[in-house]
């Protein structure tokens, strides 16, 4: 049965990212808003983290390479590459050509070389992060668990060395490759859904240590940039963001497919969830359109523009990208 929760857990933290986190940026500009702004940075980063945890997920939970293994390493490469690099091919000119990013940082991201280089593109830093996931879940997605264990351990604390050497290597590289494999490692036998009686406990205790930690930041932002800090808060997070998600698909799906299929609540979801990646890429070149056309000097109408005008034009129109692309895709 199809795993609606991860349906959820897209539209929770693309929504979040695309019309809050980066619209803070076009609405609010100066220093009065800098710590909510701040604040806010972690729990972006938890949306990433958990968004790279799902995937891993699905993939560890789909796919056993090796001996035993159920798939061809060629044809995994080639459907993970064609679902995402072409798009982000696109996405990249398109905010070169709006001056979004430069061009040396457009092309260390078109490389996949920017997570361990400078100049990094911004927004699109993320999709050469789950490139380089993709690329060695065959060596650690094998049938034994002790394999995944060992071999998530050894490629971490190569990559872990590597950043200690070399400072350019990005630290959310580092976050989301974590939960990159602990998503991996834990899909043969673990549903992260919690269903044991202490799990409420559990549940309750991280979140009161991510509330507390959010109370503490708000009032020390300056602890947020620290980068142990905020993998702390972002590790927190990407386990409440993930216990919402749960109780919201319960309510939504209640694990059945047809009213997942035939709830409106539910298929929006899904339009959402399918529209997301696009969206994630898109949003930008959307937003610096929408300024083009009217650009209101008043922080709430600006906002009030954005988010309820411009993010569903973005949410429709990626849907439709994706939609256009997936047809041309199966070609090959």
């Amino acid at each position: 049965m199809r795993d609606y929760r991860f349906d959820v857990v897209r539209v929770v933290c693309m929504t979040y990212l695309i019309a809050f986190f980066h619209l803070y940026g076009y609405v609010y500009t100066g220093t009065s808003t800098t710590i909510v702004y701040s604040a806010s940075t972690a729990m972006a980063h938890a949306c990433l983290g958990l968004f790279t945890f799902a995937s891993g997920y699905l993939l560890g939970k789909k796919y056993c390479f090796g001996q035993q293994g159920n798939v061809d390493l060629w044809k995994f490469y080639k459907k993970r590459i064609l679902r995402v690099f072409p798009l982000f091919v696109v996405s990249s000119i398109l905010l070169w050509l709006i001056s979004f990013n430069t061009a040396a940082a457009t092309l260390n991201g078109l490389l996949c070389i920017s997570p361990f280089v400078n100049p990094k593109p911004l927004t699109t830093y993320y999709i050469p992060v789950i490139l380089w996931c993709y690329l060695v879940t065959p060596l650690i997605s094998r049938q034994r668990l002790s394999w995944r264990v060992y071999s998530s351990l050894t490629l971490f604390g190569l990559l872990l060395i590597a950043r200690w050497m070399f400072p350019s290597i990005d630290n959310r590289f580092v976050f989301d490759v974590l939960f990159y494999f602990v998503g991996v490692v834990t899909a043969p036998g673990f549903d992260w859904k919690f269903n044991i009686p202490y799990g409420s406990f559990v549940k309750s205790g991280i979140i009161l240590v991510f509330l507390f930690l959010v109370a503490f930041v708000s009032i020390y932002a300056f602890f947020l940039y620290h980068p142990l800090f905020q993998m702390v808060l972002g590790a927190a997070g990407v386990f409440v963001i993930l216990f919402v998600c749960e109780a919201l698909s319960k309510s939504l799906f209640a694990g059945q497919d047809s009213k997942a299929n035939g709830s409106f609540v539910c298929k929006v979801v899904g339009f959402v969830s399918y529209a997301s990646m696009a969206c994630y890429m898109f949003h930008r070149f959307f937003y610096w359109g929408a300024e083009k056309i009217w650009n209101p000097s008043d922080a709430s109408v600006k906002w009030l523009y954005m988010a309820a005008v411009v993010y569903p034009v973005i949410v429709v129109s990626s849907y439709a990208i994706q939609k256009l692309y997936d047809a041309f895709a199966k070609r090959f």
